[in-house]
Parts: structure tokens; C-alpha cells; sequence
């Protein structure tokens, strides 16, 4: 078993963290796992706001650290809605295609978190998915990077 990038990916498991908490928002998780495919490690996270009754995060965070310590962008997803994260995962509409570099996460995640918010205001008064809110796009379905 190789200890290879694993320093790394526990620098990037704290930033996540740290991010978490800058956004104002509260860790579920932050856990790693060793991929012999990807030639790294997968860093997963999740966080929801204060007082979440839901078991899922509301947003979720993926990060790849490769063995040389290579680390790749954050992918980060979440759902337009107050509801339960899985039961409103194909019904609410998902942002799109959002990563950034590890630096950028604290930003990041805050700017998503009130795009959120504002995406679900949009969708209560009426309007329709695919909302773009000037940054990403949100719509039904998950869609990953390109």
C-alpha cells in the first residue's frame, strides 16, 4: 500500500474543511479514498447549513490528489432546494458544471451558496429551469465536467 500523496490530500481535506466553515455552513464529512484508476486519492466532503434535518449534504466536494501530490480542481455540486438533497436530486435544478482550484474554494462555495438561495427565490416565483444566474448554470439533472 502506498503512502504516496497522502500528506497532500490531507492538506487538501483541511482546506475543504476550513472552506466549509468559511462559507458558513457546517462539515457532514470530509474523508479520503485511494484510487489505483484515477493514480490517487479521491477526496470527498459534504456540508449543509446549521440545524440540517436531511442525513445527505447539501453540497457535496470532490477532489482528486494524485500520487505525486498533484492536486486537481474541486468539483462542487448542490441542489436548488430547502428539501431532502436525495429525494430532490432528479427534481430540483442541480448547478452545473462548477470547479475551481483549491485556493478559490472558500470564495467559491460562498458565492454558490447565496447563488442557491437566489436560484430557489427565482424558482418560487415562478420561473422555469434552466436558470443561469450569471455565473452557472442550474437544471434539472447532474451533469458534470466536460
Amino acid at each position: 500500500m502506498t503512502r504516496a500523496g497522502k500528506e497532500p490530500a490531507e492538506d487538501v481535506k483541511r482546506a475543504i474543511r476550513r472552506a466549509i466553515e468559511f462559507a458558513g455552513l457546517e462539515v457532514s464529512e470530509v474523508r479520503m479514498f485511494k484510487t489505483e484508476q484515477l493514480d490517487g486519492r479521491i477526496v470527498l466532503g459534504g456540508a449543509s447549513p446549521a440545524g440540517c434535518p436531511y442525513e445527505q449534504p447539501a453540497v457535496s466536494f470532490m477532489a482528486v490528489v494524485g500520487f505525486d501530490g498533484a492536486v486537481g480542481e474541486v468539483e462542487i455540486r448542490c441542489s436548488a432546494s430547502d428539501g431532502d438533497p436525495l429525494m430532490d436530486l432528479y427534481t430540483a435544478p442541480n448547478l452545473q458544471k462548477c470547479s475551481c482550484r483549491l485556493d478559490d474554494l472558500p470564495t467559491t462555495l460562498k458565492e454558490v451558496w447565496v447563488s442557491r438561495r437566489e436560484v430557489i427565490a427565482r424558482l418560487e416565483a415562478g420561473e422555469v429551469e434552466p436558470i443561469f444566474d450569471g455565473t452557472w448554470t442550474w437544471a434539472i439533472g447532474m451533469k458534470g465536467p466536460p
